[in-house]
């Protein structure tokens, strides 16, 4: 099939026009994906911070020591007047919302209990959130097992442990270097499958589907002149969003710029498909927007961007492996975070490629059939 080049630049022409004249989809391409990624780069984070503790316990260095080690890592605040000497009932810290962890040193003091090993040392925490309070418990035995051991006491206890770590491609376990590289491709995906839809069920809407049939130019340029300037956007959208991932959040960059540049062309390209697809079973733009919400929410969920694909029960995760998001997800982590590993790169990239290629010649065969 012959394309006419000048046939297409009318239509990507006439389609700039058409953006660029409506402020409000400008907000919709560039301001909207901006905004997700600062929100929920500053918002999503599985880290506990501001945890409310205090040591209960006679007064001595090593129980000072423990509260200035919580406090100096960040993780832990300083609850106010209260006297950690004279707590009559610790519990009551907790159920009076004063503290969130408590750590409790028997009557003869924390010294003794770790010199002799035969007084516990209790542990309060509250576990409304089951999930955070597993951490806190955690962060308050790593704090506790460090200054015994600087102090040369034997901790015996269960999970009081002074342990070696190591941290790979996320060394200060800031969970914005996770998240960006998903919230990137989420957000481009979403504004570029509402759009898009939305333009091309907006010509039939008004009517001007009708002249695009009645014009010479085939069904191929005529899509072409469709998601192209989308096309381009979406690499000028997700340009700027890694630019503010990388200078605004300090993310790290190691990947290649060429992998980078193919993974957001695979993931553009199925979000477009995708889009037209969409537009060929929908007559209104209102349906358009229902009908990408309806796309939207399983595929964001079954993508890897909030929840791990491993913790997706197996029933259901087999869907997991039909959506183009978990590959773009996946090898944007991979490129950004890890380097790029070109084996997994290409694993990801060509599943990714292949669904796209599926997804555009079902909407161009079905938009073709709509035409005709």
């Amino acid at each position: 099939m012959n394309i006419h080049i000048r046939t297409v630049a009318g239509f990507i022409r006439k389609e700039f026009i058409q953006i660029f004249r409506d402020p409000k989809m400008i907000v919709a391409l560039f301001f909207i994906p901006l905004m997700q990624l600062i929100m929920f780069g500053l918002a999503l984070t599985s880290e506990v911070k501001n945890i409310e503790f205090v040591v209960v316990s006679r007064p001595s260095a090593l129980a000072r020591e423990v509260q200035a080690r919580a406090l100096a890592s960040g993780w832990f605040t300083q609850v106010e007047n209260i006297d950690p000497a004279n707590v009559a009932d610790p519990a009551q810290l907790l159920t009076g919302r004063r503290a969130e962890a408590v750590l409790v040193a028997p009557a003869e003091g924390l010294e003794a209990a770790l010199e002799r090993g035969d007084k516990p040392v209790q542990i309060l925490v509250n576990a409304i959130n089951a999930q955070r309070a597993q951490q806190v418990d955690a962060y308050v035995r790593q704090v506790l097992a460090r200054t015994a051991a600087a102090h040369g006491y034997n901790l015996a206890g269960p999970g009081l442990i002074e342990l070696d770590t190591r941290v790979f491609f996320n060394h200060y376990m800031d969970t914005t270097d996770f998240m960006v590289p998903a919230l990137l491709v989420m957000s481009s995906f979403i504004v570029l499958l509402i759009v898009c839809s939305m333009s091309i069920t907006k010509e039939k809407e008004t009517g001007t589907m009708e002249k695009l049939i009645a014009s010479p130019a085939s069904t191929l340029e005529i899509l072409l002149g469709k998601t192209l300037p989308y096309f381009l956007l979406g690499l000028a959208i997700i340009g700027a969003m890694l630019a503010v991932g990388i200078f605004g959040f300090s993310v790290a960059w190691r990947g290649s710029l060429l992998q980078l540049l193919i993974n957001a062309v695979i993931l553009i390209s199925c979000a477009l498909s995708t889009a037209t697809l969409l537009s060929t079973v929908t007559h209104t733009q209102q349906q358009a927007m229902m009908g990408g919400v309806l796309i939207l929410m399983p595929a964001i969920l079954l993508s890897g961007v909030f929840f791990p694909v491993a913790n997706i029960p197996e029933a259901f995760r087999w869907a997991c492996y039909l959506n183009p998001m978990m590959y773009a997800t996946a090898n944007f982590r991979n490129v950004i975070l890890k380097g790029g590993d070109w084996g997994l790169f290409w694993q990801y990239a060509s599943v990714a490629a292949a669904m796209a290629l599926v997804l555009a010649v079902a909407a161009y065969k079905n938009f073709k059939a709509k035409l005709n």
